[in-house]
């Protein structure tokens, strides 16, 4: 079954050298880890996983055991490799998920049998042919969110952050949240986080931002799998980030994972204007208050003379007041487009999940806000439709807007 690829996890490493050569021997792409964690992550990229000896807190059975806790790795085969003929091992590891156990010592014709055995056995409950990959999570959408409104204070991170870990929830280490707010960006605080590196240091690092492995390097990792890159930690080091390091950091960062949201802020600048061009959508925020909307008009004439933006725009409204100073209806009216969703009032909700870095899809799931939220998540990569579309019909100036507020 050549072009297979089989992730091998061990501590030791005479003996991954040894599964790796057998295995590349008989045609497989083996890759081989010691660390675990680093290891977890990249499980859903291979046909078949092998577990070997493992030294320290977790055993091969407790590996084995969350690698079969995950439901987007159930179709991912686990062979467990027992020290010993002793059948008090293999039982713990089939208990623990394993879909095969071999012992040492094995000859090399029994592993490659092995292998072949799984691979043939799941691809075939699933109707796939031998060569296609098995689907262990949703197919990429690689999609670039970017998030903003020319108006600051108006939950742009918040919204921001949890489309990210919406996201990330149900693609760990797949989705990527970007701080473009280069001066005050708060994205780390958002998630509770100290970043070692920020976005400032890869913009140093010539190699790294073409390099997807190396750019990963400089992401901090939050729960559930959400990998951050973080703002400078000073406006004295925002320089360092220029409009060219941004598309380079946009371009290596959506060839890495499934989905990258950015938070640009709430300052129109040349970095911005890259961002927008990149972006598959545009999150801009609605505050429904006159003065917010005037400046995002002021916004739309400017990008429509670009004409970056586009049908690219989804418009969200974020009710940060319990008290609605303008309706649906009328803010549709001045901007000429329909609102793609609402997002509703919550004063303690938000409030708690900014002063404990714990967003509110996590913190409070069950809310009619991270209801919202999540649903938002998915309208914003192409996953659902929007609650309303655009008129059909509507007369429309540039970008979809009527501009006569």
């Amino acid at each position: 079954m050549p072009a297979s690829t089989v992730l091998v996890i061990g501590s030791d490493r005479a003996a991954l050298d040894q599964i790796r050569s057998v295995l590349t021997g008989a045609g497989y792409q083996v890759s081989d880890l010691e660390d675990v964690e680093e290891a977890l992550r990249v499980v859903a990229d291979h046909h078949v996983v092998v577990i070997d000896a493992l030294k320290g807190p977790r055993s091969a059975s407790d590996v084995c055991s969350e690698i079969r806790r995950a439901p987007a790795l159930a179709a991912v085969p686990v062979l467990c490799i027992a020290q010993g003929d002793d059948v008090e091992d293999r039982v713990r590891f089939l208990e623990a998920g394993a879909d095969d156990v071999i012992a040492r010592p094995f000859d090399a014709r029994e592993l490659e049998a092995r292998i072949e055995a799984l691979l043939l056995r799941f691809q075939h409950s699933r109707g796939v042919a031998p060569t296609t990959l098995p689907s262990a999570t949703p197919a990429p959408v690689r999609r670039l969110v970017a998030c903003f409104s020319p108006k600051g204070g108006v939950g742009t991170t918040t919204l921001a952050v949890n489309i990210a870990v919406a996201l990330a929830q149900r693609r760990p280490d797949r989705v990527a949240i970007v701080d473009l707010d280069p001066q005050f960006g708060q994205v780390a605080t958002h998630l509770n986080i100290t970043p070692r590196q920020t976005i400032a240091e890869l913009s140093r690092d010539e190699t790294a931002l073409d390099e997807p492995e190396l750019l990963r390097t400089y992401a901090e990792r939050a729960e559930p799998g959400l990998h951050v890159y973080a703002a400078p930690g000073s406006p004295a080091t925002a320089e360092l980030v220029t409009p060219q390091t941004v598309g380079r950091i946009l371009a290596t960062a959506t060839s890495r994972y499934d989905a990258v949201i950015a938070d640009g802020g709430s300052f129109v600048d040349e970095r911005t204007l890259v961002l927008f061009e990149r972006a598959d959508s545009v999150v801009l925020v609605v505050h429904p208050e006159i003065a917010a909307l005037k400046a995002l008009h002021s916004l739309l004439e400017f990008l429509a003379e670009s004409g970056i933006v586009g049908s690219k725009t989804l418009f969200v409204v974020n009710h940060l007041f319990a008290r609605e100073m303008l309706k649906p209806r009328d803010i549709e009216n001045l901007l000429g487009s329909r609102i793609a969703i609402e997002i509703p009032h919550d004063t303690f909700v938000y409030l708690k999940a900014v002063n404990e870095g714990i967003p509110v899809v996590v913190g409070a799931p069950r809310s009619q806000a991270a209801a919202r939220l999540t649903k938002l998540a998915a309208i914003a990569i192409g996953e659902a439709a929007s609650e309303a579309g655009a008129a059909d019909g509507e007369r429309r100036g540039l970008l979809g807007i009527k501009l006569g507020i």
